[in-house]
């Protein structure tokens, strides 16, 4: 949580007052969080308005980003609302805890997107065929391929 928490400083304009809530997921999602906020903050600047974080969590497996703008351009809100699914894509295929590729994976108790040995350490096993993720790209909806997807090229396995 160090790291995503550390992302506020990079990000002056996006507020991070207002979490809520709090950070609730792992390191490993840095870089997919950092993505995001990356993209929100271009699209906020070239169209206006603010971003107010409220929660960045792990549930059911997968990265949830809480936030909400007060009276955004239409076009600011649906960049951000792409930039928030496609790095819910992501966080079904990153180990919240290290950052390597991953997959989900279930022990009866909880889901969780953990590489092999991260899996291991909580005896959970992939969930099969995994889920069926969904991403908004130019305003259409298209399904995640994380194979074609530049960020995940960068991951390790």
């Amino acid at each position: 949580m160090d790291k995503i928490a550390e992302l506020a400083d990079r990000y002056p304009h996006l507020t991070f007052g207002n979490l809520r809530f709090g950070i609730e997921c792992g390191d490993g999602w840095a870089d997919i969080v950092d993505a995001f906020l990356a993209t929100a903050e271009k699209v906020s600047a070239a169209g206006g308005g603010t971003l107010h974080l409220l929660q960045i969590k792990e549930k059911m497996g997968g990265l949830r980003i809480y936030y909400r703008m007060a009276e955004p351009p239409q076009r600011t809100w649906m960049g951000i609302d792409e930039a928030y699914y496609l790095a819910e894509a992501r966080s079904f295929h990153v180990c919240e805890h290290c950052g390597r590729r991953g997959l989900l994976t279930y022990n009866g108790l909880l889901y969780a997107t953990r590489c092999a040995e991260h899996a291991a350490e909580l005896e959970s096993e992939p969930v099969s065929p995994g889920p069926a993720i969904t991403i908004i790209v130019d305003n259409a909806v298209v399904a995640y391929d994380p194979g074609a997807d530049r960020f995940m090229l960068t991951r390790v396995d």
